[in-house]
């Protein structure tokens, strides 16, 4: 039990000194993109939000905020609409990837962040956190690694909750590695702090690394529909071809017209009583241009 207890332990100190760097970028990216919403609203704040004229001021339309886009952008095609249930924020019109231009619901004035910084920032963070920064044909490499980083992570969660189990199942013994102890210093400090850090942090960790093994790995990701009871999605090219429920929808008379963008988002206003953001999409082919 003693080598066994050896071996784990300097399997454990490689596999973090090896693993270390990546897991770091993983853990800090993460945390950024965390919260990569609520920034870059802030940090957009001056296209995003606009004046209330009154409580009982009248909205636009979407079709004349749509004509109000259109005349800044003449070849405009919104891939997707989005309004939010907040008064003070503008109507957003997704003209395709990185390319999101925000109209006024009141005056109808269409405007652009004036800095793209926070914006550019978040590429980079998802580009460190998916593919350690790698493009083109060696993004799946820099997944590979990520992957196999989060698998060790997961490894050193659950040796480490081994190596901190004391030897003598006392209250003094569990104390010395759970709590901390401000007053010990150099190796002893360290060690305490490790194990205590660890061990409350563990079963957090635990459950971060085990679900995000279904994006790193498909038997993974497989292996959840089985315990589900559910056929995984066929497999087909790069990428899943997921299940696609199916629906059956009544075809419509011959002379029905299709719902304004205001009519959609007024039935789903009426579905949906507590909405906070409503999207709509309009399957128009995506159009490049500047970012936003």
């Amino acid at each position: 039990m003693k080598l066994f207890r050896q071996i784990l332990f300097w399997t454990h100190l490689v596999a973090g000194l090896i693993a270390g760097l990546s897991i770091g970028i993983m853990c800090f990216t993460g945390v950024v993109l965390a919260f990569e919403k609520q920034i870059v609203a802030w940090s957009e704040r001056d296209a995003r939000r606009v004046e209330v004229p009154a409580a009982d001021a009248t909205r636009l339309t979407i079709a004349e905020l749509t004509e109000r886009v259109r005349a800044v952008e003449p070849e405009a095609r919104p891939q997707a609409i989005t309004i939010s249930a907040d008064p003070r924020d503008a109507v957003a019109f997704s003209l395709g990837r990185d390319n999101t231009i925000y109209a006024n619901p009141y005056t109808g004035e269409v405007r652009r962040p004036v800095s793209e910084t926070v914006h550019d920032f978040m590429h980079v963070m998802t580009d460190w956190h998916r593919w350690l920064a790698l493009g083109g044909d060696n993004r799946p490499f820099g997944k590979a690694i990520n992957g196999a980083c989060n698998l060790t992570f997961f490894f050193l969660a659950i040796t480490g909750l081994y190596l901190w189990w004391p030897r003598s199942l006392s209250w003094r013994a569990f104390k010395a590695v759970m709590l901390f102890n401000w007053r010990l210093t150099g190796k002893a400090r360290d060690f305490n702090w490790h194990n205590s850090l660890g061990l409350w942090s563990a079963p957090i960790l635990i459950v971060l690394t085990l679900t995000a093994l279904p994006i790193s790995y498909r038997w993974a990701s497989n292996g959840i529909y089985r315990l589900t009871g559910e056929e995984p999605p066929v497999q087909q090219g790069r990428g899943p071809q997921m299940n696609t429920p199916q629906f059956d929808i009544q075809r419509p008379a011959h002379d029905a017209r299709p719902l304004t963008p205001d009519a959609f988002f007024d039935v789903a206003k009426r579905q949906l009583p507590t909405w906070t953001t409503l999207t709509l999409r309009t399957g128009a082919a995506p159009q490049r241009g500047p970012r936003g």
